[in-house]
């Protein structure tokens, strides 16, 4: 009969430690493979409830434009609720990139108690005047997560916001309206701030800034604040809402629009978040 061996009880809080460690990982793995965060989609609703715009458009015959207020002098929207789009995709934790879109159209139509110059055309007073404004906006840009863990991730960005602008004018009893437009390609730079309450419940702020001056012919700046809060309903769905503010200060000078555009945003938006 062989004799009987005891097992060396000291090599057990090693072995035990492994185990722990590894079942460790592996609810990490699981926690991580749960709420994918890779690919984001975002699909929502920017509801405007107060702006306020100011621009001028100077004319080639006419010379100095008048200041136009949209709001007070043509009457124009003060509240509307348009769609956005946001997306991101991660390299790895610390990587990303960023991009965005939506548009602000707004009209206005009224009888106009001053007379207003815009572009080489002289509105009269009690004119009948109809008006549009149209901004798009597009954003790519690039962030680095410098803090990133389960809790917190702390980002910087930088890249471009390209806004296409239009402004329209016309009065009752002319066929073609008077339109001064830019395209503008802006740098913009941000910070990003996530903090987990819980681990479904998200609160977010977001930050994109710029000053940019490019040979005298475009020169201003931007500012769009965001702060919110986030939901995860499933696995790879969550709804959220924020507070948004954006306010734009641009001059022009160039073929199709020499004058300044003066813009401020204050509204919410809605949206729901698809996670890969």
């Amino acid at each position: 009969m062989k004799p009987l061996r005891f097992v060396n009880l000291t090599v057990l809080p090693p072995i035990f430690g492994a185990l722990m460690m590894s079942s460790h990982a592996m609810a990490e793995d699981v926690e991580s493979e749960a709420f994918p965060d890779k690919v984001m989609l975002q699909v929502g609703a920017f509801s405007v409830f107060d702006s306020a715009t100011s621009l001028t458009a100077n004319g080639v015959k006419t010379g100095l434009g008048t200041t136009i207020d949209f709001e007070r002098d043509l009457d124009g929207d003060t509240r509307i609720t348009t769609p956005f789009f946001d997306a991101y995709y991660r390299f790895n934790d610390r990587h990303r990139i960023e991009l965005g879109a939506f548009q602000l159209d707004r009209k206005g139509s009224q009888t106009i108690t001053r007379e207003i110059k815009f572009l080489d055309r002289t509105f009269s007073a009690t004119a009948q005047v109809n008006s549009r404004i149209k901004n798009n906006f597009y954003k790519i840009a690039y962030a680095y997560s410098f803090y990133h863990l389960d809790k917190v991730e702390l980002a910087i960005s930088a890249g471009f916001n390209v806004l296409d602008y239009e402004a329209e004018l016309k009065g009752s009893g002319n066929r073609v309206a008077e339109t001064a437009s830019t395209t503008a390609p802006m740098p913009i730079f941000g910070f990003r701030m996530d903090y987990a309450v819980t681990p479904r419940l998200t609160t977010r702020v977001r930050m994109d800034s710029f000053y940019f001056d490019f040979q005298d012919e475009i020169r201003g700046s931007l500012l769009e604040l965001q702060i919110g809060a986030e939901y995860r309903m499933l696995d790879n769905f969550s709804i959220g809402g924020s507070l948004s503010r954006l306010a734009i200060d641009v001059d022009v000078n160039d073929d199709d629009l020499n004058g300044t555009v003066k813009d401020l945003y204050r509204g919410a938006r809605l949206y729901g978040a698809f996670f890969f």
